[in-house]
């Protein structure tokens, strides 16, 4: 049965909220929240581990919200109908779809079995901005990269930023968290040639071989690659400019090489 919650000093709803605004909380208790038609029909397509469903009807926009939540019940979630203005409160978006998932965190473990068979990989070197990480992961899966890891992140996956701005990827495009050694270790195991970024000096990206076995290695926002990266690299590529900028925003930049390895596969 359904339970109504019009309060909200509720601890379900109080819960939420912090959910919502801290990565702490998100670590300590291995859960977080989905928000947005699209990012819930993602998450329930990477069958995430869903615990309850919290929905107010009068945000439903007859875009098969109902449908949607028969879905989420069907997984045996609990239920819990919200008054507008405590699902006001809980909500990260401006303009609200209905409903939100509170779902158990990814599992994230770097496995170097998961690289086996893989040809194009995207490394992101403590990447800092939810927005940036999720426009990236939308890049990744439009030119068909086979596997993301994320060197010593700043920025939390399950941030509900990096959920939209990916427009629900971040909840189902396999990839994995690890230390800088670590990554580098299975990289080399694996195999895999690591293309370094540079806005200083390296080859040409379009004269750059970037097929077979390959992983691109993008530094961070506000520092680049540091020096483990820029002596781990078996080679350094440039993205030529012409203009008066001096560097492309890290999602810019991963377009631009992505698109070219992308390119260079096909016609291989």
């Amino acid at each position: 049965m359904t339970e109504v919650i019009r309060s909200k000093s509720n601890p379900r709803i109080k819960l939420l909220v912090k959910l919502r605004e801290s990565a702490r909380r998100r670590r300590e208790m291995s859960l977080f929240t989905i928000e947005g038609l699209r990012e819930i029909e993602a998450g329930m397509a990477a069958r995430l581990s869903i615990v309850s469903a919290f929905f107010c009807p009068p945000f439903f926009r007859e875009r098969g919200e109902e449908r949607l939540l028969e879905q989420i019940e069907n997984t045996g979630a609990e239920t819990f109908e919200l008054s507008k203005e405590v699902f006001s409160k809980c909500a990260y978006r401006e303009n609200p779809e209905g409903i939100i998932l509170l779902a158990n965190t990814r599992s994230l473990e770097l496995d170097g079995s998961a690289l086996e068979g893989k040809s194009l990989v995207l490394v992101l070197d403590q990447v800092e901005k939810p927005g940036n990480l999720g426009a990236i992961l939308r890049t990744a899966s439009a030119f068909a990269v086979d596997y993301l890891l994320l060197s010593d992140p700043s920025v939390d996956l399950h941030n509900p930023n990096v959920t939209r701005a990916s427009r629900g990827l971040s909840l189902n495009f396999p990839l994995a968290l690890g230390s800088k050694e670590e990554i580098v270790t299975v990289l080399r195991g694996q195999g895999f040639r690591i293309l370094g970024t540079s806005t200083h000096a390296g080859t040409i990206l379009w004269d750059a071989n970037l097929t077979g076995r390959t992983a691109i290695l993008m530094g961070s926002e506000s520092k680049g690659l540091g020096s483990f990266w820029r002596g781990n690299c078996n080679e350094t590529l440039i993205v030529p400019m012409s203009g008066e900028g001096d560097s492309l925003n890290v999602s810019a930049a991963a377009a631009c090489i992505l698109g070219e390895a992308s390119r260079q596969r096909r016609l291989n």
